[in-house]
C-alpha cells in the first residue's frame, strides 16, 4: 500500500523565491526546472495513477514580505489542499548588505512568516511543508558570511509551531559536501542549486511526502 501523502484530486502549491522559480514564468513554465519539477515528475513516474495538481508560485528575488504581499492571490485564491515554503536566503542577503544586526531584523522575518503560515492554517487548513534555507560556502570562491543557522532557527521552530513537516536542506547539503569534497551543488554562488543539487532538494522534499 502507498504511504504518499498526496491523493487524486489534491493540488500542491510550491512557493519561494528564484530557487522554487527556476523560469516557471518563462522558458520552462509553468514549474520550472528545479527541484519542484522534479518532484512532479518522481511522483508521476512512480503513482502515475494519481491526478495531483501542481502549482509553482516561485518569484526570483523574492523575501517573506513579498509572499505576504501575493498571499491573497498566490495561495489564499487557489485553495491548495498542500502548501510548501521556501524562503529566506534573500532575506539574509538583504540584512547582511544593509547590516542590520539580527535581534532587530530576526524578529520582523519571523513575525512576517508566522502571519502568512497562519493564515494559510487558519484559512485553508491546508498541510504544510517548510524548507530549510542554505548557503553552500565551500561553492564559492569568496564566501559572504550569510548566518543561514539563525534563519534556520527560526524556521525550526515556526515549523514546529505550525506541525509542519521540515525539508532539512542546509543538513542535507552540509552531509553532500562532506561525503563528495570539491564537488559542486550550486552554480558557483552558493545559492541557486545546479541540477544535482535541485535533484538533492527534491528527494528530501520526498522523504516527506512517503513517496
Amino acid at each position: 500500500m502507498s504511504n504518499l501523502l498526496f491523493q487524486s484530486g489534491e493540488k500542491v502549491l510550491f512557493i519561494g523565491d528564484s530557487i522554487t522559480d527556476c523560469g516557471r514564468r518563462g522558458d520552462h513554465a509553468p514549474l520550472g526546472s528545479g527541484y519542484v519539477k522534479k518532484v512532479t515528475e518522481l511522483i508521476t513516474a512512480k503513482y502515475p495513477e494519481r491526478q495531483i495538481e501542481y502549482v509553482n508560485k516561485g518569484i526570483g528575488g523574492d523575501v517573506v514580505e513579498g509572499l505576504e504581499g501575493r498571499w491573497d492571490t498566490d495561495v489564499i485564491a487557489e485553495k491548495p489542499t498542500w502548501l510548501s515554503v521556501k524562503i529566506g536566503i534573500n532575506n539574509a542577503s538583504r540584512q547582511l548588505g544593509a547590516g542590520l544586526p539580527n535581534e532587530t531584523y530576526l524578529p520582523e522575518w519571523e513575525a512576517c512568516y508566522r502571519r502568512i503560515l497562519t493564515r494559510a492554517r487558519d484559512e485553508l487548513g491546508v498541510g504544510l511543508f517548510m524548507f530549510e534555507t542554505f548557503y553552500i560556502e565551500e561553492d564559492v570562491p569568496e564566501p559572504r558570511p550569510l548566518d543561514v543557522d539563525a534563519y534556520n532557527e527560526i524556521i525550526h521552530r515556526l515549523a514546529d509551531e505550525f506541525n509542519a513537516r521540515l525539508i532539512q536542506t542546509n543538513e542535507a547539503f552540509d552531509r553532500a559536501v562532506a561525503a563528495r569534497p570539491g564537488a559542486l551543488w550550486t552554480t558557483q554562488d552558493g545559492v541557486h542549486p545546479n541540477p544535482e543539487g535541485h535533484t538533492l532538494m527534491a528527494l528530501e522534499f520526498l522523504k516527506q511526502t512517503g513517496w
